[in-house]
């Protein structure tokens, strides 16, 4: 017998399928070819001998009909497995994995939204109010804005102050009646200039002085005393910031 013919039958006593037993033998020998005729001839001509009992006698490569046969389930299996991820694959609307405008717009604002309040809360740990501090007019006079909301406002040195944004309020003491100054104010970038326009300015008794004739409110401009600690110093840098004044301000009415 052929050394092809005993390989693919030895296969397929060992428990193998017809066309896997074919698959390896041919592996093995180039241009073998199944031939159902020789193959039945060599299976009458190597039928094994009965033991003394009158069975079959023992061949260890026979399967057991008890145990399954795993390569024909793994091939069974795996075509089935493959065949439902392409099925899966062929289902999906890849239109919709696509994010849509209004979702990435709005994933958009939500980031934008977020680092802004990172940036705010940033700013507000690296500094307190913008005014805190002290100030000097184009007269020598030294305006102070403490850190607890008190103040130094003329001659009154335990006045109270706030800030909202552009408006600076302060709540002073003059002779006896108590001011309430309400004020327009910018800053200048460096933070050295501070440019100020009383709006209102009214008593206990709600009279708005700002409104008594000839009273004609004006601008003026502060600086930080650390940078103006006199007044030749505070006119040494006042021209610097001539250009800088905001368009509400006029300092040339001074």
């Amino acid at each position: 017998m052929n050394q092809d013919i005993q390989h693919y039958i030895h296969l397929l006593e060992r428990g193998y399928e017809p066309e896997d037993a074919l698959l390896v033998t041919s592996a093995k020998f180039p241009g073998f070819k199944h031939e159902p005729a020789a193959v039945n001839q060599a299976d009458e001509a190597s039928e094994a001998p009965l033991d003394a009992g009158g069975g079959a006698a023992y061949n260890p490569y026979a399967p057991s009909p008890d145990v399954p046969q795993p390569l024909g389930e793994l091939k069974l299996n795996g075509r089935k497995a493959w065949e439902y991820v392409q099925s899966k694959i062929e289902d999906i609307d890849v239109q919709r994995l696509r994010p849509s405008r209004r979702a990435t717009a709005i994933g958009t604002s939500i980031g934008g939204f977020v680092l802004l309040v990172v940036a705010l809360l940033v700013l507000s740990n690296n500094g307190g109010p913008a005014v805190e501090g002290t100030w000097m007019n184009d007269q020598g006079q030294r305006f102070t804005f403490r850190s607890d909301a008190t103040a130094s406002w003329e001659d009154d040195s335990a006045a109270q102050w706030s800030q909202n944004g552009d408006q600076l309020v302060v709540l002073a003491n003059h002779q006896g009646t108590t001011f309430t100054h309400t004020m327009q104010i910018e800053i200048s970038d460096d933070g050295r200039a501070l440019w100020v326009l009383p709006t209102s300015i009214q008593d206990n008794d709600g009279t708005e002085y700002t409104e008594a004739p000839g009273y004609n409110p004006s601008c003026s401009m502060l600086i930080k005393s650390e940078v103006a600690s006199t007044l030749d110093k505070y006119h040494a840098h006042d021209e610097s910031y001539e250009d800088k004044a905001p368009e509400w301000c006029d300092l040339a009415g001074e």
